[in-house]
């Protein structure tokens, strides 16, 4: 087996080679929305503080629906979930169009179609980070799905900006949501083809939401691996991911730039984000990867430090480039080693902990960027959280370097 198809080799599984290209679209889609929406909310209320409650109230669901999201993935049929789920975006993707073109989006209308769509969101996540492992006949190969599954999320980080960019510039932010819209269709006619057998423990189906959520939280609770890693996710998480929000302020009070170098800018992200991936996804064993986690998080540290002090377009470019290589390196590499250490019938119970972490954590951090950089100011606030995640990495450097991984799977 050559290095290109050792790389992707999950592909050789139908039922991966289905999900994959939808995946990406889809992802595709996402991305371009989520500029559009950053970008108009910005536009129309002029604050940082405004965009961060707005981003927080949008993601409230996370909190209240995640938890139990993972034990209905442990429950119920994952393949009928993933239809449901498909179907649910496009609808959202539908309104968020129609309102748009028509021109009626308003920001109440962002408030309500962004909660249902956070909603829906909350059990995509764990389901969805749960089910690779039975799209793939060889469960040696689920590191390599969940590298490729980065891959997709990164190549979209890397196109969806620059598209948004182009659609803001030259057409409006309505095709954004338009193009969100058709890119989530591909998926739902995909994730239809597909087929896979997904057992259920009896013991997990006869259990009430409660039972089985109180089981997957005493489970994540004794294993100090696990709670290490989603100790991770949620401080580096709470911090990091709050760049795609403050990026529009830094190109328009930084950078001086419009929304076609917002798109540069976030897509350099993605190009970096997207060449870890691909190093990852070629990677046959998790041997190596608490190191790699930890040089990935020294690395965003020191790029949101060095984004603080710039006000340069080009070198805003590179600085992005290794903030998309190091975020990447240190979330795909940790989420990699927690599926490699939990139990099937406890799996989308621990990633749907780890979802509150991964992306729960955002919604209270970006309430919190938003009011600090209205206080000190947009490149401020990046070098305070730089220093942050400096010290929180070398403090998990040690932590990990005490823990020894090997696979479950």
């Amino acid at each position: 087996m050559n290095k290109l198809q050792l790389t992707f080799r999950s592909l050789k599984y139908r039922n991966f080679r289905l999900f994959f290209p939808g995946l990406i679209t889809s992802q595709v889609g996402i991305w371009i929305q989520n500029v559009a929406i950053s970008w108009v909310v910005y536009d129309i209320t002029k604050s940082p503080f405004m965009m961060g409650t707005i981003m927080f109230l949008n993601t409230i669901p996370l909190f209240l629906i995640t938890q139990f999201a993972g034990v209905i993935v442990d429950k119920f049929n994952r393949h009928k979930l993933l239809m449901l789920i498909q179907v649910s975006f496009a609808i959202q993707a539908f309104f968020m169009a129609a309102l748009a073109l028509s021109g009626h989006l308003r920001i109440w209308n962002i408030i309500i179609l962004g909660l249902f769509l956070n909603i829906v969101a909350a059990i995509d996540a764990p389901l969805r980070q749960s089910t690779y492992v039975l799209l793939v006949d060889d469960k040696n190969d689920l590191s390599n799905a969940l590298s490729l599954n980065s891959t997709c999320f990164n190549l979209a980080r890397l196109l969806g900006p620059a598209i948004a960019g182009v659609l803001i510039s030259a057409f409006g932010e309505g095709w954004c949501f338009a193009i969100n819209f058709l890119c989530i269709l591909p998926c739902v006619f995909l994730v239809a083809m597909m087929k896979f057998e997904d057992k259920k423990s009896e013991k997990v189906k006869n259990e009430t939401l409660l039972e089985g959520l109180k089981e997957g939280l005493e489970y994540s609770s004794h294993s100090e691996k696990i709670i290490t890693l989603l100790l991770f996710s949620a401080v580096f998480s709470f911090i990091a991911l709050t760049y795609p929000m403050l990026m529009p302020v830094y190109t328009k009070e930084i950078l001086h730039a419009d929304a076609r170098v917002l798109g540069y800018v976030m897509s350099s992200a993605g190009i970096g984000a997207l060449s870890a991936s691909i190093y990852l996804a070629s990677k046959t064993t998790i041997k190596g990867l608490k190191y790699l986690l930890c040089f990935g998080s020294i690395l965003l540290s020191c790029g949101f430090i060095v984004l603080g002090l710039n006000s340069r377009i080009i070198a805003a470019c590179l600085i992005m480039f290794l903030v998309g290589f190091g975020m990447t390196s240190s979330f795909t590499s940790d989420s990699t080693l927690l599926q490699s250490v939990i139990d099937d019938d406890k799996r989308g119970r621990v990633m749907s902990i780890y979802t509150v972490c991964f992306m729960g954590a955002t919604s209270i951090s970006n309430f919190a960027a938003g009011s600090i950089a209205q206080l000190f100011g947009i490149a401020n606030t990046f070098i305070i959280f730089g220093v942050i995640l400096l010290l929180s990495a070398l403090m998990f450097l040690f932590r990990f370097y005490n823990l020894s991984f090997e696979s479950k799977i």
